[in-house]
């Protein structure tokens, strides 16, 4: 056997063409597709006719940054370098090299763009019939922010800082009146027996002090005066900060925020941790699992959250089709979402607490004859209890959106009591408007419960691809606004994969059915 001669640093007589050297099944020209469905035109007359260096396509960078969140979210790092390295990117790229901060600079200036690919990869999916809008499934989920619990404030800390930050800020106004243009070393007499910032400080904390502890400033507050000391431009980015910051917490109704990211909000995830988070909102479809709609929000509940998405849905796709299933957990349980549903013919599945209960595994041992053991029948219009009796009785209030049900045949039955208590009748009320009560009966149901439970199935994968494949655990960036954008880019990312990969699957399956015919 012979050995090929070592050919490192060998010249090309002709250019070379990338693609020569990139697969034809490679996603970067999948990648591509997606990027030329988008229009540019109205982003690109932003940068016409302006003075400077001519800036990067922003087609290229929105190319370089897809491809860098189908392979897993890589930062702007990760992707410069890339461009730089890797022959897909490169050409991608067109063989140019952009730095961290021009990929990163684009990702918030051109959020918009980010928005219209989300869009395109969801209509693209359409196209190749990966989505059928028969069953939408409707979930959240908790991510931490960047934000760390031990850099915290509350209003007093916040207080405290305003007042030394404006009264070392006025101190220095009063300086520039006295000096003018002048400069030099000298120091006026007027200002020599000025208060310095330590001193300002000193004499605001110790007003602070209570009949028994003394107030003091938490470590993250001393690193914001640390960095006001600086400089006069230092001080007013800290007070402006801090403003910021104090505008935040008056929207929450909890008693601190972060420092690091005054946006998230104070949220209990599902291990039941405290932490600063925010809410992924997602819409997925059933079928073959693409998201079809996203948002993030600061609401740590999803009571507000089910319109959005079905209405984000049909800004996309247009009017869903009457009776289009609409699957969501218990916490979108609203009169306000319900009606929703009702108003636009859509047909809800939202779960009860009964219903979620039983899911989980977990039941009142104690209360064998509570409301949620009783089943309703719909042909007879009334519950049943546990023991099989029938509440034959109903009545409807007049002016109060409640029905009644009762029966009194319970009077010689061996465990009345436990049932009854200390009346003779077992009473059961329905409050709510009637789409609710409606909704509370359907899912009492079993064929209505064996729709519902697609619901986890469909929304819990694209959830458990972000946080296990993708390594999500917390955002890289902070601010409602970038968190937004990064948070898209995940969507983006599972929605890129499974269209590339049920097409590529699709194609093996045409090419293996050919060769054996």
């Amino acid at each position: 056997m012979v050995l090929r001669e070592d050919k490192i640093g060998q010249q090309l007589l002709i250019p070379l063409d990338l693609r020569e050297l990139i697969p034809k099944d490679h996603p970067c020209y999948f990648i591509q597709n997606v990027v030329d469905e988008i229009d540019f035109s109205k982003v690109d007359l932003n940068y016409c006719y302006k003075a400077g260096k001519p800036a990067y396509s922003r087609k290229m960078l929105l190319r370089l940054v897809l491809m860098g969140a189908f392979d897993g979210g890589l930062s702007g790092r990760e992707v410069a370098a890339k461009a730089a390295t890797d022959v897909s990117y490169m050409y991608l790229a067109g063989m140019e090299k952009p730095d961290f901060r021009t990929i990163n600079r684009f990702k918030v200036d051109h959020a918009e763009l980010i928005d219209d690919a989300f869009k395109t990869t969801v209509l693209m999916a359409k196209e190749l019939d990966l989505v059928k809008l028969k069953h939408i499934a409707i979930d959240g989920t908790k991510i931490k922010a960047k934000a760390s619990i031990n850099n915290l404030t509350n209003q007093e800390q916040i207080d405290l800082l305003k007042d030394i930050l404006k009264k070392s800020m006025e101190l220095d106004e009063e300086e520039d009146e006295i000096l003018g243009d002048e400069s030099g070393n000298s120091v006026p007499k007027e200002l020599i027996d000025k208060e310095s910032f330590e001193e300002i400080y000193k004499k605001v904390t110790e007003t602070t002090k209570g009949d028994k502890n003394e107030f003091k400033l938490r470590r993250s507050s001393k690193k914001l005066l640390d960095q006001a000391k600086k400089d006069k431009k230092s001080a007013k980015k800290v007070l402006q900060k801090v403003e910021k910051i104090d505008s935040e917490l008056k929207k929450t109704t909890n008693n601190v925020i972060s420092i690091n990211d005054p946006e998230s909000r104070w949220m209990l995830n599902k291990k039941s941790k405290w932490e600063f988070d925010y809410n992924l909102q997602i819409g997925v479809d059933e079928y073959k699992g693409i998201i079809v709609s996203s948002s993030l929000t600061q609401n740590p509940t999803d009571v507000f959250e089910l319109i959005p998405q079905i209405e984000q849905i049909k800004e996309t796709f247009g009017d869903l089709t009457p009776n289009t299933q609409i699957s969501a957990d218990n916490g979108y349980s609203t009169n306000e979402n319900i009606d929703y549903l009702a108003e636009n013919q859509l047909d809800g599945y939202i779960s009860t607490r009964k219903l979620s209960r039983k899911l989980k595994k977990i039941n009142k041992k104690d209360k064998p004859f509570g409301k949620d053991k009783f089943t309703f029948d719909l042909e007879k219009n009334t519950y049943i209890c546990p023991m099989g009796q029938i509440l034959e009785n109903q009545r409807t209030l007049k002016n109060k959106p409640r029905i009644i049900y009762w029966t009194n045949n319970c009077k010689n039955y061996p465990k009345q009591k436990k049932c009854c208590g200390k009346s003779h009748t077992i009473t059961i009320t329905d409050y709510g408007n009637p789409n609710k009560i409606k909704m509370l009966k359907k899912m009492d149901t079993e064929w209505a419960q064996e729709i519902y439970k697609k619901r986890s199935k469909t929304v819990e994968w694209p959830f458990g691809n972000i946080k296990q494949n993708l390594k999500v655990t917390e955002f890289n960036t902070s601010g409602l606004k970038r968190t937004q954008t990064e948070a898209k880019l995940l969507t983006i990312s599972h929605n890129l994969k499974r269209i590339y990969n049920e097409t590529i699957k699709n194609e093996l399956i045409h090419q293996e059915n050919k060769q054996n015919t």
